[in-house]
């Protein structure tokens, strides 16, 4: 409980960074200018120098990460069903909405204005609710880690440790894509859209799925994870509404870990690309006492 605590409190700065991105979105001329000041000081003093991407050992993952490309997804495609979900709790705005009559009236349950207003109010929801899954339908979404040798994330995503670990430079990808990566927050928290605010509803609900984007249940912490989030509008004509997702321009490299149990063809693939373009390569292999994963030196060309 003591070192679950303690990892909390390491995480703070990720709620407060998180603040400061909605507001530099979404805030006055005034209020976005002290938010990037902000955002600035959290990626430079508390956030890690690199980001991992792993691979499954397939020609056509290999292809994008030669390629300088990446694989934006819809949440709808992601394997927790509560990815990007937003609830409503649709009594709670129903009964927050009856506050809104003025001089604070009250309505009989029954009458016809009550049934009128919880009428009109059910459509709103319905239409908010249909904004909703069109989003997490039509946001792409690129996933990362802090952590390169998670035994769970070789296992989930690289193949059983056949794949690769790709890293790459967090201050780059902002300073080159134009686009930020953002922290993951665990809660055991749902995102629930449960209040009512008459003329700020539309900005609230905006928040809110940004909050989604970047919330996810304590049972993925292991995973550490970071997203950079675009539009499909952004994506233009490479969305593509089938796969629902994107391949879009990626940064080259810092460097490749292979697997564990990479197989040797796929290996020498990957060697020579990273040979080719000068990108440190390593393999991992198990520690013979402990479990865990020892990163070894097969390519250097430059000092990390």
């Amino acid at each position: 409980m003591e070192e679950q605590e303690k990892e909390l409190e390491q995480d703070d700065w990720k709620v407060e960074l998180h603040k400061e991105l909605i507001t530099a979105m979404m805030g006055d001329a005034a209020e976005k200018n002290r938010a990037y000041v902000e955002v600035g000081y959290y990626y430079n003093c508390y956030a890690p120098a690199s980001l991992y991407k792993y691979y499954p050992d397939t020609s056509l993952k290999l292809h994008s990460v030669k390629n300088n490309q990446m694989w934006y997804s819809a949440p709808c495609k992601f394997n927790d069903v509560f990815d990007c979900d937003i609830s409503i709790d649709d009594q709670k705005v129903l009964d927050e909405s009856m506050k809104v009559f003025p001089n604070e009236r009250k309505i009989r349950p029954g009458s016809k204005v009550w049934k009128d207003f919880r009428s009109a109010m059910r459509q709103q929801l319905r239409i908010l609710k249909n904004k909703f899954d069109e989003l997490r339908n039509t946001m792409g979404v690129a996933c990362f880690s802090e952590e390169e040798s998670s035994l769970l994330m070789w296992a989930h995503y690289a193949n059983n440790h056949r794949g690769i670990c790709v890293e790459y430079n967090l201050l780059e990808i902002n300073s080159v894509l134009g686009f930020t990566a953002i922290p993951i927050i665990y809660s055991g928290e749902r995102t629930c859209f449960n209040f009512f605010e008459l003329h700020n509803m539309e900005t609230h609900a905006v928040q809110l799925f940004l909050r989604s984007l970047t919330h996810k249940s304590p049972e993925w912490r292991y995973e550490k994870e970071w997203r950079i989030v675009r539009e499909k509008a952004s994506c233009g004509d490479k969305w593509d509404d089938n796969k629902k997702g994107a391949l879009l321009e990626m940064i080259q490299p810092s460097s490749i870990i292979l697997g564990c149990a990479a197989e040797p063809q796929f290996e020498q693939e990957v060697k020579e690309y990273c040979n080719s373009n000068r990108i440190n390569l390593y393999k991992m292999e198990k520690d013979p006492i402990q479990y865990r994963l020892n990163k070894n030196v097969l390519l250097k060309f430059n000092t990390d």
